[in-house]
């Protein structure tokens, strides 16, 4: 009986599975037929082709040929590939600021208006520069100097340095010529060395123009420097007070980065000197070393920078952190070197200080540059 019952139930199992394969069968014949017969696979393979096509054009927008200019490209992607690689575009027999043509180094014909001796220095203790060392008749315009291009900015604008040092010094004297070194120097170099025409105004070179161009060998120097008596390192800062805690009054007034330290806070010589503290902070931001060539990654910079020239301002003011004081002064580029000179210390302790100048101009994107030329017989001519 046992085994009886088993097969019996096998048997109903096997019919009930036979049945539902003829079923599904016949559903799946009845589909095929319904899908041939309304043509729903060529609607399929239609839809499939058209997306196909759709896909293929949007991928060709802008591939095809254009005309920018009066010039024929194949596609907008020879033309952005020519714009990036910074080819002249036809048309055009200027260089525009920032194409491939331009180079650190190239010389430029750049002209000044001719100017009046500056006066704005003075010559005696208590007033603008603090030096009695400068020239009573003023300080006359170079007219040797040439110009070369110190930077291409990313807006467009070319920065211009004069090729060398002026003739003539310019004298700081303590407190109050680190009050008004930035300004005065920045003044000077409007005075003398702006163009109308072009409507560009000339400035003292800066750190700020010199750091853009360091590599991570001078950064690194930079922040190994110590104060060789405090010990602080570069950026480091400290509190000051007691008797010997004497500051210029535009210390107290700006910050002590690079930028801050570089900036005109007076919009006229002050004749404010320094004052004894009950406390302040400095940092550390000073630092001195010779500069090998492995430090700037462009030799052209390198050499308008640091080519033995005589020494020359750095319109951008630093603080030397001693253990009971702090120097302040003016940063200096000397031949292969940079630092600065300390104008005033102990508290209230005075230096006279003489050096060049270097006129920077900003050139805006505005002003067209020669295609042709970079050379000292054949500098690139200007025009607007």
């Amino acid at each position: 009986m046992k085994n009886h019952y088993r097969n019996s139930k096998s048997g109903i199992t096997l019919i009930a599975l036979i049945i539902t394969i003829i079923v599904i069968l016949i559903l799946v014949a009845v589909t095929i037929s319904v899908a041939v017969s309304s043509g729903l696979f060529e609607h399929a393979k239609s839809a499939t082709e058209m997306w196909e096509d759709k896909q293929k054009n949007e991928s060709n927008i802008g591939n095809g040929p254009i005309t920018i200019n009066g010039k024929e490209y194949e596609s907008i992607d020879e033309y952005t590939k020519e714009v990036n690689e910074g080819t002249t575009i036809p048309g055009e027999d200027i260089t525009k600021p920032g194409n491939a043509e331009l180079k650190i180094g190239d010389y430029i014909d750049y002209i000044p208006d001719t100017a009046s001796n500056y006066f704005g220095l003075g010559n005696t203790a208590s007033e603008k520069a603090g030096s009695t060392n400068n020239p009573a008749e003023g300080i006359p315009q170079d007219t040797t100097l040439k110009w070369r291009i110190l930077n291409i900015n990313q807006d467009g604008s070319v920065d211009i340095i004069s090729d060398k040092t002026t003739e003539s010094k310019v004298y700081l004297y303590g407190a109050i010529g680190y009050n008004n070194g930035v300004y005065l120097l920045n003044d000077l170099c409007k005075n003398l060395y702006s163009n109308s025409t072009l409507g560009v105004t000339a400035r003292s070179v800066n750190l700020i123009d010199i750091e853009k161009k360091i590599n991570s060998e001078w950064i690194a120097k930079r922040a190994e420097y110590a104060h060789v008596e405090s010990g602080l390192k570069y950026g480091e800062g400290k509190t000051y007070t007691g008797d010997y805690a004497y500051s210029p009054e535009l210390f107290m007034h700006v910050g002590q980065t690079i930028e801050e330290e570089s900036k005109d806070y007076y919009t006229s010589p002050t004749k404010d000197t320094a004052e004894q503290r009950t406390t302040f902070d400095a940092k550390q931001t000073f630092y001195h070393f010779m500069v090998p060539n492995t430090y700037i990654d462009d030799s052209n910079f390198y050499s308008i920078i640091f080519s033995g020239q005589p020494q020359y301002w750095l319109a951008s003011r630093f603080a030397d952190c001693y253990n009971l004081h702090v120097g302040f002064g003016l940063r200096s580029v000397n031949g292969a070197s940079i630092g600065g000179s300390t104008l005033r210390y102990l508290g209230f302790v005075e230096h006279d200080a003489g050096c060049a100048i270097r006129p920077v101009v900003t050139l805006g994107a505005n002003i067209q540059i020669s295609s042709t030329g970079g050379t000292a017989d054949n500098p690139r001519t200007l025009s607007k």
